[in-house]
């Protein structure tokens, strides 16, 4: 939560300052920086006293390098003159969101340990869409769950369909109703 609030303050200018096909690119860098953080020898050198904040610096810089953009360029710098190299992963997947909220495109998951087809999976994206006023896009993935949940990113949605709820919800009725 400490770094989705610091990430905010500094997305904040970014978004502000460029349009929406920079912002894009810009996540789409800062994306593929933060999955290096995933590699442990990445996280002992963004964490490690003994590396200097200029070779952390540097090693971002030439990640980035590719891309030629003077902006993101200026962003690493000033992550870096404030200690907040470790950021960029919680920078990246804020700016996401905030990409996504200002579409109002989500994208969400649907977990079921029944198979449910490509054709289902659309029409309840498309179906739920209309609802919330957004584009989802779902992906069907299998689980051991008994029913079907449908989750979406970045929305605050769950929907939960259990079936041993409902049959005891049919069973329920069906005693009262003789």
């Amino acid at each position: 939560m400490q770094h989705e609030l610091i990430a905010k303050r500094y997305i904040k200018p970014l978004m502000e300052s460029c349009d929406q096909v920079s912002l894009e690119n810009i996540s789409t860098l800062l994306n593929a920086v933060s999955e290096a953080y995933n590699n442990d020898k990445m996280k002992n050198i963004m964490n490690s006293g003994e590396v200097s904040e200029s070779a952390k610096c540097q090693l971002i810089l030439d990640m980035v390098a590719p891309a030629s953009s003077s902006v993101v360029n200026n962003f690493v710098k000033l992550l870096s003159e404030n200690r907040r190299l470790t950021l960029i992963p919680a920078i990246a997947e804020q700016l996401t969101r905030e990409i996504s909220r200002a579409k109002r495109t989500y994208s969400g998951r649907i977990y079921s340990n029944n198979v449910i087809d490509q054709d289902s999976v659309e029409t309840i994206a498309r179906d739920l869409g209309n609802k919330m006023g957004a584009t989802i896009s779902l992906s069907y993935v299998a689980s051991d769950y008994d029913g079907i949940r449908v989750e979406v990113d970045n929305l605050n949605v769950e929907i939960n369909f259990l079936k041993s709820r409902l049959n005891a919800q049919l069973i329920e009725h069906i005693l009262k109703a003789i």
